[in-house]
């Protein structure tokens, strides 16, 4: 007989979820369009993906149809004010049951506000995995990510 707590992990092994701040990755809080094309492109090289993987994007309302016109197949989350696409996704990591349903968290990001919830998400027995830009990454978000991608546009 499976347990209910050995079905969800079932249900979650080898998944990933991908959250990812646009503007951080980017490094502009009003992206272009081509500029978020670029920065997928570099980031879907660097970081493997699988085919149940989820995307959680999230932007300011300033630059949502940029990026919506960029990125398709993506869940897209806007927020207005202060870090508020990093508020957009600190809810969806404490509200969407992301240990329930994923096996690994891909945070796209280097602020330092994501620094507690990661290491939320290790004790929960998610794999975090961070992902910056050189230069942008805090030191507490490295010293807490199981593994930390480099993304680096430039190149």
């Amino acid at each position: 007989m499976v347990r209910k707590g050995q079905a969800m992990r079932n249900l979650s092994f080898g998944r990933t979820v991908h959250l990812l701040d646009v503007e951080n990755l980017v490094g502009s809080a009003r992206p272009g369009t081509r500029e978020v094309a670029t920065m997928m492109t570099h980031y879907r090289r660097r970081v493997p993906a699988g085919v149940m993987d989820q995307y959680v994007v999230a932007v300011n309302h300033g630059a949502l149809l940029t990026v919506g016109m960029a990125l398709t197949g993506v869940q897209l989350l806007a927020r207005s004010g202060r870090d508020g696409a990093d508020n957009a996704l600190r809810e969806v990591i404490m509200l969407d049951h992301l240990d329930a349903r994923f096996e690994r968290v891909v945070i796209g990001s280097g602020d330092g506000i994501f620094t507690e919830l990661a290491a939320w998400l290790a004790g929960l027995g998610m794999l975090v995995v961070v992902v910056s830009r050189p230069g942008a990454l805090s030191h507490g978000l490295r010293r807490t990510a199981r593994e930390v991608i480099p993304l680096d546009l430039a190149a």
